[in-house]
């Protein structure tokens, strides 16, 4: 048992460093990508503003409690890291401290990216829907922008930032919560003496926020993409002319075959009950632990 909860532990840091050094490396390789869908998303936008639809200035329906985790990540990361450089200053190279640094900080602003475009595309499906059944423009112009912005979505989440958000944004994070509830919270080296167990908190609070705003956006932008449904299906009826109720069955039935599910590579879905199984997953690993512990 000591051996595979040491071969945990391991995998856990490679794991953490990993998944921080792809977040880096990944956005330089796709950057032209990324540019390609922020350009279809403001043309989008655009066209938007040309139909001058409801709402579109009030930008009321963005999440603006992640916005604001978001900010105080950011704060958190920088003074956090302050904190650390000053307590580890005689104990580690400076060279060692800056890459730690850098990567850390590289990552909170890739995840702090890709939750803001999550949360903008999120908030485009959602202008749509709202417009659809008010009857104020053609139904193919939402319908040919609605495709537009879901291709993005997928070119976001199975090419741009697939791997970093499996490896860095969840499996990083979940390997640092198991490292600091195990290694500096339930069985510390020196408990009485520990200075960072203050740091180990907060680490440990940032972290699972990272997690479950992650998941919490993912099932959020599911809802909203397969909310299409029924607004046209409230379209449909209300609708009188014979040619529009037409599209609105083909799309229907085209989104009933098309059933959208927020994954991440095709593999990894994201929504609030991936996240409680994930959670049951790692409390049992650590109750696991706990328990061997004590009868040791």
């Amino acid at each position: 048992m000591t051996e595979l909860t040491s071969l945990i532990l391991i995998c856990c840091y490679e794991l953490c460093f990993i998944g921080k050094s792809i977040c880096k490396i990944w956005r330089i390789f796709f950057d032209n990508p990324l540019s390609t869908v922020l350009t279809t998303l403001e043309t989008v936008h655009e066209k938007l503003i040309r139909l001058n639809v409801d709402g579109l200035k009030k930008i009321k329906n963005i999440n603006w409690i992640s916005i604001i985790i978001i900010i105080v990540n950011i704060m958190v990361t920088i003074i956090s890291s302050t904190i650390w450089i000053i307590m580890q200053k005689h104990l580690m190279e400076i060279k060692d401290m800056v890459i730690i640094v850098v990567l850390n900080t590289c990552q909170c602003f890739c995840f702090c990216e890709y939750i803001l475009l999550i949360s903008y595309m999120k908030w485009m499906i959602y202008i749509i829907n709202e417009q659809i059944p008010e009857r104020k423009s053609c139904l193919s112009t939402f319908r040919d922008m609605y495709l537009e912005v879901i291709e993005c979505l997928h070119q976001v989440n199975r090419s741009i930032y697939d791997v970093p958000a499996i490896v860095g944004f969840i499996g990083a994070n979940v390997a640092e919560i198991i490292l600091t509830i195990y290694g500096d919270l339930l069985f510390p080296r020196d408990y009485i003496n520990d200075p960072y167990l203050v740091m180990s908190f907060i680490w440990l609070l940032m972290t699972t926020v990272n997690v479950i705003v992650l998941y919490t956006i993912g099932d959020a932008t599911e809802k909203e993409v397969n909310r299409m449904s029924l607004v046209l299906h409230q379209r449909s009826l209300i609708e009188k002319n014979p040619r529009i109720k037409r599209q609105i069955k083909f799309f229907l039935l085209r989104r009933l075959h098309e059933h959208y599910h927020f994954e991440l590579y095709g593999m990894c879905h994201v929504n609030i009950s991936q996240l409680f199984s994930l959670s049951n997953k790692a409390v049992g690993y650590l109750v696991i632990q706990v328990l061997f512990k004590l009868n040791k």
